[in-house]
C-alpha cells in the first residue's frame, strides 16, 4: 500500500476500533475530496470505495464525492486533448474518455529509435501526441514504407487487440511525444467500463489499421496461397524448458510457408505464452489409399481469440513445404 494511503488508513482504523464510525467516515471524505483536487485520482477512489465500506447507507455523500472526482477529472483533460483527440472523444463517452486519458502515461522519445519491431511482442497501445514516426513493413530483404505517422495517429492495435506478435516496425523519424497505456492498466478500466473496448477497437481499426495500411500499399502478408484442410491435428511445444505434453486441434489451412489451426484453452495466460514459442504439429493425410503422418515444426506469429475458449494459432514453418506436397495436399482438400 503507497504511504500516503497507509497513513490514512492507520488513523481511519484508530477511529474504527474506538467506534467513532462518523469521524472515520468524515475523515475518508476529506482525503478523497482533496486527493481528487491533486489530481491523485487512484488515492481518491481508494478513499471513496472505503466510504462505502464504513457506510453503505450514507449514498449521497458517496455520489457528492463521486460528482467531485469525476469533476476533478474532467478539468485534469485539457482542451488541447479534446481537440486533438477528438474523434476519440466523440466515440467514447465522458466518463470513459477521462479514465482512459489519465490512465496514459506519457513519454518522449529521441529521433531514430525502434519503438517496435516487426516479429517481436508488445502490450501497449501508442498514441502519438507530437513528432513523426514511420511504420515499414520488411519483406526478406526489403523494406516498404507503410506510412508517416504523426500527431492524433495510434499505432500498436495489432497486439494490443488480440496476442499477436508486431506486424510492422516503427522507428522515430523526429523527438516524439506519445501517450501509451499497456494490457494490464487497460485490463482495469475494463472492469468499470464495459463498452470501452468495443468503443476503442472501433477508432483505431477504422481505415487506420495495420492491416488497412498494407492492403493499401499493396503489401500481401501471406507470400503463399492458402488451401482450407479441416483435419484433426496434436501439437506440442519443443521448448526444452516446456512440458512435452501434446494438445488435440483442428487444422484450418496451410500453406507452403505456413498453417493455421484451431483449439480450446480455459487459460488465455498460457495460450499468449505461445507467441514466439517454437512448436511441432502432427497429422495424418490419406493420399491415394495410403495415410501418411506428416509432421512440421514453427515459430508461433499469432494468436487470435474466439467465443467459447477458442483460439486460433498461426504458425511460419520453419520449412517451406515442397510444390509437390502442396499440390497433394490442394488434391486432398477436393476429394
Amino acid at each position: 500500500m503507497d504511504e500516503k494511503i497507509r497513513e490514512p488508513e492507520a488513523k481511519v482504523e484508530q477511529y474504527l476500533t474506538s467506534g467513532q464510525n462518523d469521524m472515520a467516515f468524515a475523515l475518508l471524505y476529506n482525503l478523497a475530496v482533496s486527493s481528487a483536487k491533486k489530481k491523485d485520482f487512484a488515492a481518491a477512489e481508494t478513499f471513496r470505495d472505503r466510504l462505502y465500506e464504513i457506510d453503505s447507507m450514507a449514498l449521497s455523500k458517496i455520489v457528492e464525492v463521486n460528482q467531485i472526482i469525476d469533476g476533478e477529472k474532467e478539468k485534469a483533460v485539457t482542451a488541447d486533448d479534446r481537440n486533438l483527440w477528438s474523434r476519440l472523444f466523440e466515440e467514447l463517452s465522458a466518463i470513459q474518455a477521462n479514465d482512459f486519458f489519465l490512465s496514459l502515461k506519457k513519454e518522449i522519445i529521441e529521433s531514430d529509435t525502434l519503438i517496435l519491431e516487426q516479429g517481436r511482442t508488445n502490450d501497449r497501445l501508442f498514441l502519438v501526441d507530437q513528432g513523426q514516426v514511420s511504420m515499414f513493413y520488411g519483406d526478406h530483404e526489403k523494406e516498404f514504407l507503410i506510412a508517416r505517422l504523426s500527431s492524433s495517429d495510434i499505432f500498436g492495435e495489432d497486439t494490443f487487440f488480440s496476442v499477436n506478435v508486431c506486424t510492422a516496425s516503427v522507428k522515430t523519424l523526429a523527438r516524439t511525444h506519445l501517450r501509451t497505456i499497456d494490457k494490464a492498466a487497460f485490463d482495469k478500466l475494463r472492469v468499470t467500463h464495459e463498452s470501452l473496448e468495443a468503443k476503442l477497437k472501433k477508432v483505431c481499426l477504422s481505415g487506420r489499421s495495420i492491416y488497412n495500411r498494407l492492403k493499401q500499399k499493396g503489401i500481401d502478408r501471406r507470400s503463399f496461397k492458402r488451401i482450407n484442410l479441416i483435419t484433426k491435428i496434436s501439437f506440442q511445444m519443443l521448448s526444452a524448458n516446456a512440458a512435452q505434453r501434446s494438445v488435440k486441434a483442428e487444422l484450418w489451412d496451410i500453406s507452403k510457408g505456413g498453417l493455421s489451426f484451431y483449439f480450446q484453452s480455459k487459460n488465455p495466460r498460457a495460450v499468449q505464452s505461445l507467441i514466439g514459442q517454437s512448436i511441432g504439429v502432427r497429422f495424418d493425410l490419406k493420399f491415394k489409399g495410403k495415410v501418411k503422418t506428416v509432421a512440421l515444426s514453427g515459430i508461433v506469429h499469432g494468436v487470435q481469440s474466439h467465443p467459447l475458449d477458442e483460439y486460433s494459432v498461426h504458425l511460419k514453418l520453419n520449412r517451406q513445404l515442397s510444390d509437390t506436397t502442396i499440390k497433394a495436399i490442394e488434391w486432398i482438400s477436393k476429394v
